[in-house]
């Protein structure tokens, strides 16, 4: 179809836009979303009626964006955590290089953007872009995700409605003319998708409390808050944080697993290629520190007989196994993508197993993503080496260069499985603790950088 496909293809071949060390890439990707952000505020507009919010469509030409594909299979205008998943990779730009400048360019109109950098309902002046002229640049924090993630956030907040809530035992419930949520009870929302999957025992993709999007809201306020607080003190966040609260939890099916839609209208439907219910563990990381919740999603993907023959299949399992530190699954699926034919002469990749589809760079460009977050796995104030090492053909090595999402660079990553060995050197950008961490034994070390310090670790596995 020759588009970007951005309810998991783009995602998946951005996962190693930052850890991947070239500055200039999330620049690029932000050319990519700024062409496309007036074309978002429609669609929020023209879908729900949306006012000074954000709908990211599911496929773009990389120019226009407006939400023309749509159907009962496939019900794309409902397709709410668009917006929060493609924003995500532009945070974690922040959390992995601070607040980048963002060069003016040709690449996008900035008269275009009057409205959607602008963190009110009022448009910029001519003033305030002309002293964005004269500078010539965007900062990434108050100039972009400021105002992004507040339209976003805009959008989930005229989503959810106390009028559809979901009872404490998981039930959806309706009251008309309702204005506030009763104790125990949380936000329906509605409507949802989870690509592009429908339960079993109900036809229509059109549902209610998709798991994705309970995640993707929750991250959508959490980025928010945060960039809120370096870059607006002042602004009142009691809203979001309520918000927060009342979000749905998740829900666990009767094997286990998390539930794809999470209500107890729904059952599970696990002949599906997709593993959209799974955001929460990648791109997001709310199983590092949750261990119930990581069992349950270990359960999912067991649960989870079918991956179709596309690879996109196969590439987000292996980034989801990476993040739950299951080396065997993960190994198992990058072992099934190397011995089909996906590869061309040409090194392009095919979007199924056998040649006999389209070109596709999922898988080409999706396997950094995977041997980078295989071998390490960070956040703010926290490196984790070889959280999941494949099992075969990486019983030793060496990688370089790898970007931290703590303002930090990886220097130099090694190590020995059979010598027991591994090695680590860090070099950070700023003063700042960092909880350094292996992977295959557990054992920790609390650094103290200084701004431009490079440290190293030594592990005996």
């Amino acid at each position: 179809g020759s588009k970007y496909t951005m309810d998991a293809n783009v995602n998946l071949q951005t996962a190693a836009l930052n850890t991947s060390n070239i500055a200039c890439a999330p620049i690029g990707y932000t050319y990519f979303l700024l062409r496309q952000m007036p074309d978002w505020e429609e669609n929020a507009q023209n879908t729900h009626g949306f006012t000074d919010a954000l709908q990211a469509p599911v496929n773009s030409d990389g120019d226009k964006a407006v939400i023309t594909e749509t159907c009962y299979p496939y019900p794309f205008r409902y397709w709410n955590a668009g917006a929060s998943w493609m924003l995500l990779p532009l945070y974690e730009t922040y959390l992995t290089y601070g607040d980048m400048e963002i060069p003016l360019s040709e690449e996008f109109s900035l008269d275009a953007l009057r409205s959607v950098l602008s963190v009110t309902e009022t448009d910029l002046t001519d003033a305030q872009l002309d002293a964005i002229r004269a500078r010539g640049y965007l900062t990434l924090g108050k100039d972009i995700l400021l105002p992004l993630l507040t339209k976003s956030a805009n959008y989930w907040a005229q989503l959810l409605t106390p009028e559809y809530y979901t009872d404490k035992d998981g039930n959806i419930r309706y009251e008309a003319g309702k204005t506030a949520l009763a104790d125990g009870e949380t936000y329906c929302i509605l409507p949802s998708y989870s690509p592009e999957n429908n339960p079993s025992n109900y036809p229509s993709p059109s549902v209610a409390n998709a798991a994705i999007d309970i995640a993707a809201c929750r991250s959508n306020l959490e980025m928010l808050l945060a960039i809120s607080k370096e870059f607006a003190p002042e602004t009142d966040t009691a809203k979001w944080e309520q918000m927060l609260c009342d979000l749905p939890p998740y829900l666990y099916d009767e094997t286990g697993a998390l539930k794809e839609w999470a209500c107890n209208s729904f059952a599970e439907n696990n002949e599906h290629r997709h593993l959209s219910h799974l955001y929460c563990v990648w791109p997001l990381a709310e199983t590092q520190e949750d261990e119930a919740l990581r069992n349950a999603c270990v359960q999912a993907i067991e649960n989870r007989e079918s991956e179709n023959e596309a690879s996109h299949a196969l590439v987000h399992r292996s980034l989801i196994a990476a993040r739950l530190k299951d080396s065997k699954s993960l190994t198992r699926a990058v072992k099934t993508l190397m011995n089909h034919k996906i590869h061309y002469d040409s090194l392009m990749t095919n979007h199924d197993y056998d040649r006999h589809s389209c070109y596709c760079t999922d898988f080409e460009i999706g396997y950094l993503g995977i041997v980078h977050e295989s071998l390490l796995y960070s956040e703010t104030g926290t490196i984790e080496i070889l959280p999941a090492v494949l099992l075969d053909g990486f019983d030793s090595g060496e990688i370089t260069g790898i970007r931290a999402r703590t303002r930090a660079e990886v220097d130099s990553l090694s190590w020995d499985l059979n010598a027991k060995t591994a090695s680590v050197t860090v070099t950070s950008d700023i003063a700042q603790e960092i909880t350094v961490r292996c992977g295959v034994t557990g054992e920790a070390q609390v650094l103290q950088f200084a701004a431009g310090e490079q440290k190293t670790v030594e592990f005996a596995l």
